[in-house]
């Protein structure tokens, strides 16, 4: 049995701002965007929540709670060579895992047909330019 593709973590700045310029999907408890990034690899994940979701208890609740979401559905949802920005609501917190999940895995379907399908914004997303992940430090 072969383990799940290994999800890649965006932790600079420069890379969830690539991200930004993408395609989106918004849900009521969770937004996430989405962009091909040059080359291929396991899809990129990076997760965010303002101060419009809370203090810090909650801020981190909902980042744990999405990166445990983007775990499960990633893998089975997420397309290779295309990193995921998750960004949590004011609702995100304290959603039902159950719809929580719903909005995630229908976000994730809604990316996927996007950046494999034909809207002009998607085109752009596709267009393979430098990430900053492969950028050296």
């Amino acid at each position: 049995m072969t383990s799940p593709p290994s999800i890649q973590r965006l932790r600079k700045r420069a890379q969830f701002l690539f991200v930004r310029r993408g395609v989106r999907a918004v849900r009521p408890n969770v937004l996430i965007e989405a962009r091909r990034r040059s080359g291929a690899g396991p899809p990129g994940a990076g997760f965010t929540a303002s101060k419009k979701v809370g203090g810090a208890v909650l801020r981190n609740r909902a980042r744990r709670r999405l990166r445990e979401a983007a775990r499960q559905l990633l893998p089975e949802l997420g397309l290779p060579g295309v990193d995921y920005v998750f960004v949590a609501q004011p609702q995100t917190p304290d959603a039902p895992w159950e719809a929580l999940l719903d909005d995630i895995r229908n976000a994730l379907i809604r990316l996927r047909a996007d950046l494999e399908g034909g809207s002009r914004r998607a085109r752009q997303a596709r267009s393979p330019q430098r990430s900053p992940s492969t950028e050296s430090d």
